[in-house]
């Protein structure tokens, strides 16, 4: 196996791990913070102790997932030729879907809230702890979708 193809592998196993730890951000931070508004929202009896037990679960997964991200860019920073092959012209041209699908996810949720408005009372706090997830969880989960393949 020559230095190329080790050199390659590496950046088939840390793409992958990359893809992994944003899906597990997204799902840590939905899990956190979304399940928040889960009591505010009426007509659902959900037992306080569950939701606790929910976001006690999910912000270490949430925190482990930014923290191993973080160790994965440094990795890659220090090794210029493993960077290049992870940070190539795809995945710049894909970090413009994920800032543009963020974009349009959060317009069309506040137009639908600014909608619901209309018809019934919205609690603010069921209704903001879901946009500040779906700000967070919706970039990580497109580049995981979108990211090589």
């Amino acid at each position: 196996m020559t230095s190329n193809d080790h050199l390659i592998q590496q950046a088939e196993r840390m793409g992958g791990l990359r893809r992994l730890f944003l899906i597990g951000q997204a799902i840590g931070y939905i899990g956190w913070i979304g399940s928040r508004s889960l009591q505010f929202i009426n007509g659902l009896a959900i037992d306080p102790l569950a939701l606790t037990l929910v976001q006690n679960l999910c912000w270490p997964l949430w925190l482990f997932s930014l923290v191993a991200t973080l160790w994965l860019m440094r990795r890659t920073a220090k090794n210029r030729q493993l960077g290049a092959l992870l940070d190539d012209e795809r995945t710049a041209g894909l970090m413009k879907t994920v800032f543009q699908t963020s974009y349009w996810v959060l317009l069309i949720a506040v137009a639908l809230l600014y909608a619901v408005t209309f018809v019934t009372d919205v609690d603010i706090r069921a209704v903001a702890p879901i946009l500040v997830s779906l700000g967070v969880a919706v970039p990580s989960l497109t580049y995981a979708c979108f990211y090589r393949g």
